[in-house]
């Protein structure tokens, strides 16, 4: 007797297993060219993420001032990417609460000014500059002299592999194992045991993928591994967890439908918003 036949997949693990197939060759390939295409995909990640959550505080008695909103937003990835100083993030955190504050003022109709240009700044800040430290380590060969420009995407794709291998440990582990709530009232869905399993699955990943970093530059030592395992083992899920509490607030499952099957970009990139700033200052503190 012949075995039953497997389920066919559903339609929508086929349209995510689509939109992946299409999704992340494209992310690969601007991030091993680099230079101004990076820096566009990084863009056009900052314009789509920051309008995701403008749209989604529609609901709200206050209004984010978009287009000055959207402005601040861009300007952190171009200006890091122009300057490579990340002291210019000050800067522009500093003119932009002006500049937003003006924006405020210039609006008759603008109420709610305290809580509108902070939900403006969040936005451009949490988006467009957590967004913009992509650019950061994609370009970290710009400081080191006789580096070779590919360098920046091996590194780059360090915490990018390592967050991959945290979100799905943890489904994988909660889906499996996973009692306990880690925090009921923000995500139901995730579990202590979840989380405990994708950090020990994220310091087992940092040890072999470190290595075989090592094999084209010898950089990483085995404490360097152990600590950029346990720092973004951490790290994912606090990015994962910050904006299902931005979600939970304005009242939304997914932050857009840009992405068939996955949502929106700060669906996809909640995490990262958060490892990616972890791992660079690790880096310039601890290794560069």
């Amino acid at each position: 007797m012949s075995a039953p036949a497997a389920p066919a997949p559903s339609t929508e693990t086929r349209t995510r297993l689509l939109a992946a197939l299409v999704l992340i060759p494209l992310y690969v390939a601007a991030l091993v060219i680099g230079r101004w295409v990076f820096l566009l995909a990084v863009l056009l990640l900052t314009l789509a993420g920051t309008l995701e959550l403008y749209r989604m505080m529609v609901d709200k008695p206050y209004r984010p001032r978009v287009l000055a909103g959207l402005g601040l937003a861009l300007a952190f990835p171009l200006t890091l990417y122009l300057t490579h100083q990340s002291i210019a993030i000050a800067a522009l955190v500093a003119l932009g609460v002006v500049g937003v504050g003006l924006s405020q003022l210039l609006d008759p109709e603008g109420e709610e000014a305290v809580a509108s240009v902070g939900a403006t700044i969040l936005g451009a800040v949490y988006v467009g500059l957590l967004m913009a430290y992509q650019i950061l380590v994609r370009e970290v060969p710009r400081e080191i002299p006789g580096a070779p420009y590919l360098f920046g995407a091996l590194l780059l794709a360090v915490p990018v592999l390592l967050t991959w291998v945290n979100d799905t440990a943890a489904y994988f582990v909660g889906h499996r194992w996973g009692r306990r709530k880690l925090i009921r009232r923000v995500s139901p869905g995730k579990s202590l045991e979840g989380a405990v399993g994708a950090l020990a699955a994220t310091v087992l990943a940092a040890l072999a993928l470190l290595a075989l970093v090592n094999v084209w530059v010898s950089l990483f030592d085995l404490v360097d591994a152990l600590t950029i395992g346990l720092l973004l083992g951490v790290a994912a899920p606090c990015g994962d967890l910050v904006e299902s509490s931005f979600k939970r607030d304005l009242g939304v499952k997914d932050s857009s439908r840009l992405i068939p099957g996955h949502g929106g970009i700060l669906d996809r990139f909640d995490s990262l918003l958060v490892t990616v700033p972890v791992y660079y200052h690790w880096l310039v503190l601890g290794v560069l």
